[in-house]
């Protein structure tokens, strides 16, 4: 009886690691900050899908500057880096050895810690590193729940809706304020793997 126990716990273990994996987020989000001009492509909404730990698209926003209008892929361990504008992009190979897909909210953050906040684990990130709960706060008419913890020289809040998904996540410091405001934000949608190849008419230049 043990053994069958035991075998029986191994495969819902494992058929609860599948049904994860048929999960996809889909983010769309922006930064929000009164230092930021409207024109800003910051300010823009770019979006963001993830498939366990080896997939991931993440389109940009044209950049008016650099003139790039970028599209990352990731189907692990190939990595596609591509310009629409151009309608071109470069191949890579992750070298490994671990195949797993980071991808950080705050990737131009200075603090490492910081940028171990992730899409997907925004609440889990914030009551590991010892947050408190604070009262509840209306944001354009939402009322959210507040996490607040302090890392480094700055402070951070997420705002969770009444569903439990970020609505917000404010950093400030004595010299700084912003916020990555989620526009949309939908944990479990429906996988489409053609989300994770490369656009027809996209020429690839392989190392």
């Amino acid at each position: 009886m043990t053994k069958l126990l035991t075998t029986l716990l191994l495969a819902s273990l494992t058929l609860a690691a599948q049904a994860a994996d048929d999960k996809m987020l889909f983010a769309e989000y922006r930064v929000v900050s009164a230092d930021l001009p409207a024109s800003s492509p910051e300010t823009q909404s770019r979006k963001v899908w993830l498939l366990g730990k080896a997939f991931l698209r993440f389109e940009d926003v044209p950049n008016p500057e650099t003139k790039v209008h970028g599209l990352i892929i990731v189907d692990e361990p190939d990595i596609w880096i591509i310009d629409r504008n151009k309608g071109q992009g470069r191949h890579a190979i992750d070298p490994g050895p671990q195949y797993v897909i980071h991808f950080p909210i705050f990737p131009r953050e200075q603090s490492e810690k910081l940028k171990q906040l992730e899409f997907g684990s925004e609440l889990k990130f914030f009551q590991d590193n010892g947050a408190k709960v604070l009262a509840s706060q209306n944001v354009d008419g939402i009322k959210c729940k507040l996490y607040r913890m302090e890392l480094d020289d700055r402070e951070l809040t997420l705002f969770l809706k009444p569903d439990n998904l970020p609505l917000q996540i404010v950093v400030q410091s004595a010299n700084l304020k912003y916020a990555v405001r989620f526009l949309r934000y939908d944990p479990n949608q429906k996988p489409d793997m053609n989300l994770f190849k490369v656009p027809p008419g996209i020429k690839i230049i392989e190392p």
